[in-house]
């Protein structure tokens, strides 16, 4: 099957899934949505950064595609964890190509589109890249994990921007929102490093891991729509005004993100 035909049929299969773990629990239901939006959102966003790249209309289907399966171990996750910490329960893309394979989603696609697929689910969550994957399957994890990183900065942004109105305990990881901020976390992003998920002890630290994501973009589209929208200016303000690691940190990485804007 074309990649455009299968986008279409999983498309369908998506929508009629996620019904599956409606809930009359206004939490539960609010969590089920909140990432049955965010994968909607980054099928959007990746078919921007796509077109952006003159990808044919083949390409920007199976990239499509890797962004409409790439959260959707989430929902199992949450339903048997009510949590959406990797830490706390399982990695939810590893639990994603569970659910890709026991639901035989790809079995009509080509292997070498499945391949893809299946490690560009696999690996949009982790710390670093694998280093024995082909060209083509780089190229679409980097890919995936640009327009991932995008929208989970919208829909960060806004949170924090209205946390007070109804906070969420599964946004936050649970973590404590206190004013200090680890030095692991620090000195990473300081040496512009990626921040590890075991080295966060705040809400703060949390925020900065997210700040210090802008290390890991690998596309001039999507380093312009972070510099259009204001994420890294929006999670300063989220953080401690008088802090001034997070000053310091934000100043660093801004201009990063300048300079990566002014070379594209």
């Amino acid at each position: 099957m074309d990649p455009q035909s299968l986008l279409t049929n999983l498309k369908i299969w998506f929508e009629d899934y996620v019904l599956q773990f409606s809930a009359d629990n206004p939490v539960i239901q609010k969590n089920i949505d909140l990432k049955a939006e965010h994968t909607r959102r980054v099928c959007q966003v990746i078919v921007t950064i796509g077109q952006s790249l003159d990808l044919s209309t083949e390409d920007l289907c199976l990239a499509e595609i890797t962004a409409l399966l790439h959260d959707i171990g989430r929902f199992e996750q949450f339903k048997r964890y009510k949590t959406f910490s990797d830490y706390k329960s399982e990695d939810h893309a590893a639990l994603g190509v569970q659910v890709i394979e026991s639901n035989r989603l790809l079995h009509s696609s080509a292997p070498e589109k499945t391949g893809i697929i299946i490690h560009a689910v696999r690996y949009h969550n982790h710390l670093t890249l694998p280093g024995d994957l082909t060209d083509r399957c780089l190229f679409f994890l980097k890919l995936l994990r640009d327009a991932d990183k995008i929208d989970i900065w919208h829909v960060v942004t806004d949170y924090y921007e209205n946390i007070m109105e109804n906070r969420n305990q599964d946004i936050e990881l649970g973590l404590p929102d206190e004013p200090h901020i680890s030095m692991p976390v620090y000195h990473a992003l300081m040496s512009g490093r990626l921040v590890r998920m075991s080295d966060l002890k705040t809400l703060n630290d949390f925020k900065l891991l997210q700040m210090g994501w802008i290390y890991d973009i690998n596309f001039p589209k999507t380093f312009q729509i972070i510099g259009k929208k204001g994420y890294l200016e929006k999670i300063r303000k989220a953080l401690p005004q008088s802090s001034i690691h997070a000053e310091e940190i934000y100043t660093r990485i801004k201009k990063y993100l300048e300079g990566k804007i002014h070379t594209v």
